[in-house]
């Protein structure tokens, strides 16, 4: 039976896990990396393991979530000149948001294939949880813009339908070469930003 620990103990033990199962879910994938090689990398038994986390895909699903609220707080920095078309700038924001988040390379690495196998490890209620999150990023991005003084004319439900088609796509980047992923994504993404100034 793993032993007890101080909060001061689960705090850094969990900063560690995290850490470390980062780098191997970043140079393995989540598929290929067991419990077994996440306790090691820390020094706990697997029973301790399981007293943090139900089961590695959690765990990733944590650190995925951390990058993300990274990723939205360095797309959320930025200002609008007046003198800016906002169709434009709407398109670079949203080119913006997919170079940053190639930046981080879990985030990157994460295809169709990641997402299916964590959707069927994971409880629905987790996955509706995450599901959720990204909602309200949307929503705080439109709030963000307008504040900003760039008229949207689309719907929320549809911006952020198509803000999130922007994101199924990447999953599938795989499917496609390095160049006509990016083309196709700096299309998707002023088309998008023209929908959303413009309307229908």
């Amino acid at each position: 039976m793993p032993k007890a620990f101080s909060e001061h103990e689960k705090e850094t033990l969990r900063a560690q896990m995290r850490e470390k199962a980062k780098k191997l879910f970043e140079k393995q994938g989540l598929k290929k990396t067991s419990v077994d090689e996440l306790t090691e990398a820390v020094g706990i038994s697997k029973g301790a393991f399981y007293l943090f986390y139900q089961s590695k895909e959690e765990l990733f699903l944590e650190i995925l979530e951390e990058l993300e609220i990274d990723f939205r707080s360095r797309i959320f920095d930025f200002s609008v000149s007046p003198q800016e078309d906002a169709h434009k700038l709407l398109g670079k924001l949203l080119k913006g948001a997919l170079l940053t988040w190639d930046q981080y390379p879990l985030l990157k690495n994460f295809g169709m294939a990641e997402y299916e196998y964590l959707a069927r490890k994971l409880p629905a209620e987790r996955i509706q949880t995450h599901i959720n999150q990204d909602n309200e990023f949307v929503n705080e991005f439109i709030k963000r813009i307008q504040r900003q003084g760039i008229a949207v004319k689309a719907s929320p439900r549809v911006i952020s339908n198509l803000m999130k088609s922007l994101f199924f796509i990447s999953l599938h980047r795989d499917e496609l070469d390095t160049n006509a992923y990016a083309e196709s994504m700096t299309i998707l993404a002023d088309l998008i930003a023209r929908y959303v100034i413009e309307g229908a």
